[in-house]
């Protein structure tokens, strides 16, 4: 078991340094960069998200929702941030006259995966100190994620919701806590952001956020069956695996920033 356990965490651990170090790279390089990053991630998220609920990934209805997302990321990058909302109804009406069946999975797909892309590409463009808070915001989700995974596998325990995800315990949830408060406090204070007491305060309900965007891909997966939503990416599973708690976090963080600028 513990042969097991040091080869999965080896294995996390460098498809981890691999995704950090494209966020990091391209969120320093910015511009088209970094929205070229977006855009590869989204198509690979959405496709994700399809297989998920089993739709057809590769129907008219995907590249139709895609295409018109890429647009709005584009509206977004160059300022135009009231022309979204239109392209985002007219996506939505496209999708119910494709399948209305499945309509309320499009809608969920704007709020779900596009919305935390846009507050990235405002973040990265026109936010002062913004890529700053990018990597601000996945130092604490790695210090989540990587905490709860180690320390639920050490102490295990008693299981937090065994219904929805049986793997995650309530140490591993405690620790990922501690955890996101202390990175978010360590960051805040080598880059000079905000005060200790806000740093504690973004990293304490940061790590509820991340957790809780973890657990709901979960529920999401129970309630379809599927363990992982694909092996793109090894020791995680897929990218949606992967970034489930950095999603939920980013709307969150984006409100802090909002708040107390």
């Amino acid at each position: 078991m513990k042969n097991i356990f040091f080869n999965n965490f080896i294995i996390r651990v460098i498809s981890s340094i691999v995704l950090i170090f494209l966020i990091f790279f391209f969120n320093y390089l910015g511009s088209y960069y970094f929205l070229f990053l977006l855009v590869v991630s989204f198509f690979i998220l959405l496709n994700e998200y399809y297989k998920l609920f089993n739709l057809n990934d590769l129907s008219i209805n995907f590249f139709i929702n895609y295409i018109i997302i890429i647009i709005n990321f584009f509206f977004i990058f160059y300022g135009f941030n009231l022309l979204p909302i239109f392209f985002t109804i007219l996506g939505l009406l496209i999708g119910l006259l494709l399948n209305k069946k499945r309509w309320p999975l499009v809608i969920f797909s704007y709020f779900y995966l596009a919305f935390p892309f846009y507050i990235l590409i405002f973040l990265n463009n026109y936010f002062l100190n913004g890529k700053l808070i990018i990597l601000w915001l996945l130092c604490i989700v790695c210090a989540s994620d990587s905490s709860a995974y180690i320390f639920g596998s050490i102490i295990k325990g008693k299981k937090l919701l065994p219904s929805i995800s049986p793997n995650k315990t309530w140490s591993g949830f405690l620790f990922s806590i501690i955890f996101s408060v202390i990175g978010s406090i360590c960051f805040s204070y080598l880059f000079n952001i905000t005060s200790i007491t806000k740093s504690m305060i973004i990293g304490l309900i940061l790590g509820f956020s991340t957790s809780l965007g973890d657990l709901f891909e979960s529920y999401l997966k129970r309630i379809n069956s599927k363990k992982d939503v694909s092996k793109l990416i090894p020791g995680h599973g897929g990218l949606l695996d992967r970034l489930d708690g950095f999603l939920f976090a980013i709307v969150v963080m984006f409100f802090f920033v909002l708040l107390w600028e």
